[in-house]
């Protein structure tokens, strides 16, 4: 019998399929947004954040991951502090408008909640690694040079709350306390990113339309 191990093709474990999936994404991120040593510096620090946190996350840690050295950082960004804002910018720009530009463009209460929320879930779910780098570490730094991600967070709660009064206005939504919806809607949405693995039975998609639901739920929706 011909002895066929060695040709079969090693299969990932579930940890590195994840891994490698997530790695993509935030590489695919940055080639939208950067070129060059910027874009290998980016990616670096994305992840080095994402799996050590800001303190924890060396310029040398950055270097390594970028494959450069420390010096050749500093060429590019002042600071670890501005890598990280225009990790939080970029990303918050990113979800923000992964909740806010479909749901404007629905035409009533119940479709923008639905929409939004779908799609703000599916992408904490396929953009876990950069979500858990922007959303966790971000609530660090609250200093006036980060003013412009806080407004971005601010924006797309004002929109939440907006559509829940619209929609309890209109008869739609049966909310005491349309603020903790919104802060529930909004957190558990972001928390998918904590848990959400690449590979597993769920899509991002289908996890997406499970938490519209479930808005529809914490909404009062009849």
């Amino acid at each position: 019998m011909t002895d066929t191990t060695s040709r079969d093709p090693v299969r990932p474990s579930a940890a590195q399929f994840d891994r490698e999936r997530a790695e993509r994404r935030i590489e695919e991120f940055w080639d939208e947004r950067a070129t060059g040593a910027s874009r290998r510096i980016l990616c670096g620090a994305t992840l080095a954040f994402a799996d050590l946190g800001y303190h924890g996350a060396s310029t040398r840690e950055i270097a390594n991951r970028a494959g450069m050295s420390s010096a050749a950082v500093y060429i590019h960004f002042e600071s670890k502090q501005e890598l990280l804002h225009c990790i939080a910018l970029e990303g918050h720009k990113a979800s923000t408008g992964a909740f806010s530009d479909p749901a404007r463009q629905a035409a009533d209460p119940v479709s923008q909640l639905r929409l939004g929320v779908a799609s703000f879930a599916t992408w904490n779910a396929e953009m876990n690694l950069l979500s858990r780098s922007i959303e966790y570490e971000i609530r660090l730094h609250r200093g006036p040079e980060f003013a412009d991600v806080w407004d971005l967070r601010r924006g797309v709660d004002a929109h939440v709350l907006e559509i829940l009064h619209a929609g309890m206005a209109e008869g739609v939504f049966r909310l005491a306390d349309p603020e903790w919806a919104k802060i529930t809607i909004l957190s558990t949405c972001i928390d998918v990113a904590r848990w959400y693995r690449h590979g597993s039975s769920r899509t991002p998609t289908a996890i997406g339309f499970q938490y519209a639901d479930l808005a529809m739920m914490l909404a009062g929706a009849r």
